[in-house]
């Protein structure tokens, strides 16, 4: 599934493009590191004949620097919500044209098209959804984990691996200590 959702979702955006864009024959997606198999890419190559040029990056800050920064130029992005709406704001998105995407709206659940961060999907087309959980091993783990608590346990120091992102770490703390996952105050960030 996931292989043919990529080469759904760039076909889309390609028809999106201005010709200007696609008259090279290249397309350069950038998008988070290891989430697109290169078969993918290749399976994209053969259906088109357009090359995929594929830039990687490890967290959404990194790719907000390198966009914000002059570092590189893309016909797709695939950032997370809230980088959405701050590259929104710096006027760095071009708007999609779904005129062109007869499909997109058709095949993604409705619930997707109603982002706070792109009123109106104006900007985005929604790829992935997901959210944070805690996965572990029941052979090495001898209690069911139910809480975010676990995490701070002095029994699994060492033991513990966590995406390097700061939004979710907070989130998880700031839900661990008792707090809101979106709260702004000094006092809970401190």
């Amino acid at each position: 599934m996931k292989k043919l959702s990529l080469v759904l979702v760039l076909a889309l955006v390609l028809c999106a493009l201005p010709f200007a864009a696609r008259a090279e024959g290249t397309l350069t997606v950038y998008n988070w590191y290891d989430y697109i198999d290169e078969s993918v890419l290749d399976d994209f190559t053969k259906e088109t004949g357009i090359k995929v040029d594929y830039v990687m990056f490890t967290t959404v800050e990194e790719m907000y620097v390198k966009m914000t920064t002059g570092g590189g130029k893309y016909d797709i992005i695939v950032p997370s919500d809230y980088i959405i709406e701050r590259l929104i704001k710096d006027d760095m998105l071009a708007p999609m044209d779904f005129d062109k995407m007869p499909n997109a709206r058709a095949n993604l659940l409705d619930s997707m098209w109603t982002a706070d961060y792109d009123v109106g999907n104006a900007y985005s087309v929604p790829y992935m959804w997901g959210t944070v959980g805690i996965l572990y091993n029941t052979e090495y783990v001898d209690e069911e984990i139910t809480s975010w608590a676990s995490l701070f346990d002095p029994k699994y120091k060492r033991d513990v691996f966590m995406l390097d992102s700061i939004r979710d770490t907070m989130g998880v703390t700031l839900k661990y200590l008792g707090y809101n996952l979106n709260e702004r105050s000094e006092e809970a960030l401190a």
